[in-house]
């Protein structure tokens, strides 16, 4: 499914909702351990995940993310503080639930400074569909050709919102 930016208090946030073949509790793992997250995510994470313990994320190009868990209630909310040069401040929030025999996924990232939205909405997309191919216990190397492609594409829609 295609992400969204919607506005809510005056802020930017990029959403996404996903439903998966896999059970709340395997999704939970997938997005929590950084054995599994280097996969999907393709960054080293290290963390405390209690409320309050501190979270980074570091990337092969030098990229690093800071934050502080600010939700934790296994195994249905993960909410933490994201913070990096190139965007400021903001916000990722997880939600899980059962859904059938899978999971209904929603993730939103909410922006409280100026960011480069479409990257973000092109990245999650392509981290979702990779976080989805981790779960399903396949071995794909990352597909940055398609991070492009999706660029491209969110571009081109929110330059047409801006027209219309």
């Amino acid at each position: 499914m295609d992400g969204k930016v919607l506005r809510h208090e005056g802020r930017r946030v990029v959403k996404f909702e996903r439903n998966l073949n896999h059970p709340v509790e395997k999704v939970w793992t997938a997005i929590t351990s950084p054995n599994r997250i280097v996969h999907w995510l393709t960054a080293e994470a290290r963390f405390d995940l209690i409320m309050d313990g501190k979270i980074s994320f570091q990337w092969d190009n030098g990229d690093v993310v800071h934050g502080v868990f600010t939700k934790v209630n296994p195994p249905n909310e993960l909410e933490y503080t994201w913070e990096e040069k190139s965007s400021g401040q903001s916000l990722v929030r997880w939600e899980l639930r059962d859904e059938g025999d899978g999971c209904h996924l929603r993730l939103t990232h909410t922006f409280y400074e100026s960011a480069e939205v479409g990257d973000f909405l092109a990245g999650w997309h392509v981290h979702l569909d990779m976080l989805d191919v981790v779960l399903q216990e396949k071995h794909v190397d990352f597909p940055w050709g398609r991070v492009k492609e999706m660029r491209e594409k969110y571009a081109s829609i929110m330059n047409l919102e801006k027209e219309g």
